[in-house]
């Protein structure tokens, strides 16, 4: 008994013992393996992890340093760092609170210090001695910082019916369009001529084809078929899959697109084994040709799997980027269809499980007009389209004024029409789309695709350009 109470008591002082040297180990220790930089949607590595001292975040200040376009020296005699920028100077000295911007002395929270074999600095102070700004997320243990430089993101315009002005206006602005000009006949063969759903090449196609080759505007040939049974019979065995991607391939060379874009809605939780073999079929077809893959995906969440016959993980591996389509939540019902609070719930469900250099996220500059069960498409501005309702003629004939939604961000309003019907609007803004912009930054991801060419306005592209410039 006496035996066991012994061991029972070094047992106990051990533990205290054990917790004592946790309590006592600097907060560093713990937060140095937790703690993400990303840098203009960027993410950051270093050599030696970031590290916390006194509630700051410590990095190496020649990584840093370089990623903020800085020259830095170190003077090993004086343990001195010293960072120029344009006309910026920056000193810091290891073991010192007090650092020097332009000769002025300002205090620090915590000291430059060195770290297995490394000097780190503040990386707040040091960001923002260069004018950048930095953001913390401390459900991520993120530091967010952007410098104000503008990135080059891949920005893709969809490219429909009565596309042809507002691509014309707006090209210089773009890296890619996607061209909804292909779809499926009743035999599940490719076609450019379906006139029931006005997707067929336009006149005057080949033109628009070759000015943008001129421009280094790539040009993807869109597939879009939404029919469940359709695409079932398509994708049903080897020789169909076999065929249409000899057919895709036809269309591709013959008009000389630089790659393709699958659209296939709605498609089948049954055939999702199905279409992941196509896509990997077609991939490498296109690339074995210099070309490239893009899919546009209907978009899901953690909390909700509304499409589960598309594998997010098969499809981002085998193409080149996906577009979430990120709009459309629900659109039987008048509400916000593409909120922020939504949106970036689909982001991190994509990104969770495909690159998100490779994720593209879809702006839906449009909204919808509710009314007596139905809805229609409206637009800000006619823009040269004669199918949609615009926003400002209705300001103009009913008096609508709209508000900005705090939790979605999106615009909403109501009016009653020259019969006495209630309709109600919820759509996109040029606010929501800045916001759009700086997620896609902070997320890292490859950029925006608009749905559509012929919805924009000269305010969607100011507000667009303000962040990024096109890749090409």
């Amino acid at each position: 008994m006496r035996y066991k109470s012994l061991t029972g008591k070094v047992i106990f002082c051990t533990l205290i013992f054990f917790m004592m040297l946790m309590a006592a180990a600097p907060a560093s220790s713990y937060a140095a393996a937790l703690v993400k930089v990303v840098i203009n949607g960027q993410n950051m590595s270093f050599d030696v992890n970031p590290i916390i001292e006194n509630n700051r975040t410590l990095v190496p200040f020649r990584g840093i340093g370089e990623s903020l376009g800085a020259s830095v020296n170190w003077d090993q005699k004086t343990k001195t760092i010293t960072a120029y920028k344009d006309s910026s100077t920056v000193v810091l000295t290891v073991g010192s609170t007090t650092a020097y911007v332009n000769s002025k002395p300002v205090k620090l929270d915590a000291a430059p210090k060195i770290y297995n074999n490394r000097t780190l600095v503040p990386l707040r102070f040091f960001s923002e001695a260069f004018g950048a700004s930095v953001a913390w997320d401390n459900s991520s243990r993120t530091v967010y910082i952007y410098t104000g430089e503008k990135l080059a993101k891949y920005i893709m315009g969809y490219y429909y019916s009565q596309s042809y002005d507002d691509f014309m206006k707006n090209y210089d602005k773009m890296s890619a369009a996607a061209v909804k000009w292909y779809t499926l006949d009743q035999y599940g063969n490719v076609t450019d001529n379906d006139t029931s759903r006005w997707i067929m090449t336009p006149q005057g196609y080949e033109d628009v084809l070759k000015f943008a080759k001129s421009q280094n505007v790539d040009m993807h040939m869109l597939l879009f078929e939404s029919d469940s049974a359709k695409l079932k019979q398509v994708l049903s065995t080897r020789e169909s899959r076999e065929r249409l991607v000899k057919q895709i391939m036809t269309v591709v060379e013959r008009e000389g697109y630089d790659g393709v874009n699958i659209d296939f809605e709605y498609l089948s939780s049954t055939d999702k084994d199905k279409f992941n073999e196509f896509i990997i079929g077609l991939s490498e077809a296109l690339h074995a040709k210099g070309k490239s893959l893009n899919i546009s995906l209907p978009v899901k969440t953690e909390k909700a799997d509304w499409w589960p016959g598309y594998d997010y993980k098969t499809l981002g591996k085998y193409c080149d980027f996906v577009v979430l389509m990120a709009y459309d939540k629900n659109p039987s019902n008048p509400e916000p269809q593409a909120g922020i609070d939504w949106v970036e719930e689909v982001v991190d469900y994509a990104i969770a499980r495909i690159p998100a250099n490779k994720v593209v996220l879809g702006i839906g500059y449009f909204g919808y007009d509710w009314y007596n069960g139905k809805k229609a498409a409206v637009v800000p501005t006619r823009n040269g389209m004669t199918y949609v309702n615009a926003i400002d003629e209705l300001q103009v004939k009913y008096g609508l004024k709209l508000s900005v939604d705090s939790k979605s961000g999106m615009s909403y309003g109501t009016y009653t029409d020259e019969n006495g019907i209630v309709h109600q609007i919820w759509m996109e803004n040029d606010s929501l789309v800045d916001t759009k912009a700086k997620l896609v930054i902070r997320k890292g991801l490859k950029g925006i695709a608009v749905w559509r060419l012929g919805y924009t306005t000269p305010s969607f592209w100011n507000t667009v350009t303000k962040n990024f410039i096109p890749a090409r």
